[in-house]
């Protein structure tokens, strides 16, 4: 598979503008209208460099990316669906998610064996346990997904929570390899250790503190 010659700048772009829209979704009110023309060009952006993503690590033949381009696909439309339970397409995504991440679990699976069985040892300079990890994060992926999808009509704390979590998944993705993987384009005195993992940290903390409250907030509903 051959590789456009400005796929890779394109795929960088993109990738910024998922990390902008992300964090000003993250940062507006909920439900609000920046909130959700910020979280539309999130979504967009997301699938796109998970397809972008994908183009790359299939022509560069780098199977670990393949997988977490998958994921990362994965994550993104499955926390559009949940906000979307009325849509055809969504409840389409949500029947689907089960067996989707099922074969993303075997397939990163496959992919340690293959590493296992490499010479020496390691696929694209990655051993068996890194394809493992994606493995694992599927198989947690796809307990969640069988569980929401046979719930005939999940609670609308149950799908926000739902919601955020993938939605705040796919961004701690995006931030991760943009962060660790990209670093090269910030300024070498930002490239610590410590620098780089703040965006990727508060991005971990806002899910679950973002998460939290949606429980709490249900739950104060409830006492009244």
């Amino acid at each position: 598979m051959s590789e456009p010659e400005s796929l890779g700048s394109v795929h960088f772009w993109i990738g910024c503008l998922a990390l902008a829209c992300g964090l000003l979704a993250f940062a507006a009110p909920k439900g609000g209208r920046v909130h959700r023309s910020a979280g539309g060009v999130f979504v967009a952006a997301m699938i796109l460099l998970s397809l972008s993503g994908l183009w790359l690590s299939l022509a560069r033949e780098i199977l670990f990316t393949v997988f977490l381009s998958f994921i990362a696909l994965h994550a993104i439309l499955t926390g559009w669906a949940a906000a979307r339970p009325a849509d055809t397409l969504g409840r389409l995504v949500t029947q689907s998610a089960g067996a989707a991440s099922a074969l993303l679990s075997l397939g990163a699976l496959s992919g340690g064996i293959i590493a296992a069985g490499a010479p020496d040892g390691a696929l694209n300079g990655l051993e068996p346990s890194a394809f493992h990890v994606l493995a694992a994060v599927s198989a947690v992926l796809c307990v969640f997904d069988w569980r929401y999808a046979m719930t005939p009509a999940p609670s609308r704390r149950r799908r926000l929570t739902r919601h955020l979590g993938r939605m705040g998944f796919s961004m701690f993705l995006a931030t991760g390899i943009f962060f660790f993987g990209n670093s090269h384009v910030l300024p070498e005195a930002a490239r610590t250790p410590a620098l780089l993992s703040a965006p990727v940290l508060a991005v971990v903390l806002g899910t679950l503190i973002y998460a939290a409250r949606t429980r709490f907030a249900a739950r104060t509903a409830r006492s009244f």
